[in-house]
């Protein structure tokens, strides 16, 4: 597990391992099939869905909030736009590639 050094909250999942192969599943569902753009932004990524999508996206956001507490989501209509720190801004780029 490792530790941003900018913040004392570990970057790291608490989620087990068949938990996160379904939440995994779930998102790849969901930009495979509504994703319209993918963007760099500072300190991680926006991502922008079909607007039908909006209700998954949010319910994914609350579930990942309760695990990944190192990630700072903002959703705006269907703009997704996730941050964090440190370490932190390659290893989100890297979950949502």
């Amino acid at each position: 597990m490792k530790h941003d050094r900018g913040t004392q909250v570990p970057i790291a999942c608490s989620l087990v391992p068949s938990e996160q192969a379904n939440r995994e599943q779930a998102w790849a569902r969901l930009l495979r099939t509504s994703l319209l753009a993918r963007e760099r932004v500072a300190g991680g990524l926006r991502l922008t869905v079909r607007p039908a999508a909006v209700p998954s996206l949010r319910q994914l956001v609350d579930l990942e909030r309760a695990c990944c507490p190192w990630i700072t989501f903002s959703l705006e209509d269907q703009c997704l736009t996730m941050t964090a720190s440190g370490a932190g801004e390659e290893m989100l780029v890297q979950m949502f590639r």
